[in-house]
């Protein structure tokens, strides 16, 4: 399967479960270039709230590759995601408690 395939195939319709589940089996299958390709395509184009562990799993995943200073920006994503999930969590809960 080529980047292009996966691309076309897995969009950003999928779960960030489901993504991450795929981006490790194409790892896994020896197909690291896909799957950073497919993180970094779900990435841009995703605008869930909480994709902190689609970042961390593409930050461990430049890691794993030697790719420091992309790894060291996807962890930077990871907190700053997390950070505005865990505000609008607490938002939400805060509503439901006046309600």
């Amino acid at each position: 399967m080529t980047p292009q395939t996966t691309l076309m195939i897995y969009n950003t319709t999928m779960s960030a479960q489901d993504l991450i589940a795929k981006a490790e089996q194409l790892d896994h299958a020896g197909k690291t270039h896909e799957a950073l390709e497919l993180y970094r395509h779900w990435l841009k184009h995703d605008r869930t709230h909480s994709k902190y562990s689609v970042w961390f799993n593409y930050g461990w995943l430049l890691q794993k590759q030697n790719l420091l200073d992309e790894a060291s920006q996807a962890y930077d994503q990871v907190i700053s995601c997390y950070a505005d999930h865990l505000s609008s969590t607490a938002a939400a809960n805060a509503s439901a408690a006046y309600a």
